[in-house]
């Protein structure tokens, strides 16, 4: 994908999910990433490695703030694709 095409990436954010005082700052930086590579049907499936990438972070941690946001139920895997709420 040319780089043109990733800076015109958007993502809706739901309210709650930035406002719930329980999720750390950075698990609501990346749903707010997931939401940009999200489809119509909220379906997204982005490597472990562009997640970490695009955030500076370890690929270790990307699963830490992944499950922080499983156990909140803002994300679920379904058939190999990541559902954002």
């Amino acid at each position: 994908m040319g780089k043109s095409l990733i800076k015109d990436r958007f993502g809706i954010v739901k309210y709650h999910v930035l406002s719930d005082p329980e999720l750390s700052i950075q698990s609501k930086g990346l749903y707010s990433l997931l939401a940009c590579y999200a489809d119509k049907k909220r379906e997204c499936f982005p490597s472990a490695s562009t997640l970490a990438d695009s955030m500076n972070v370890s690929q270790r941690y990307i699963f830490k703030l992944l499950k922080e946001l499983r156990q909140h139920n803002y994300i679920k895997r379904v058939d190999g694709k990541l559902v954002i709420y």
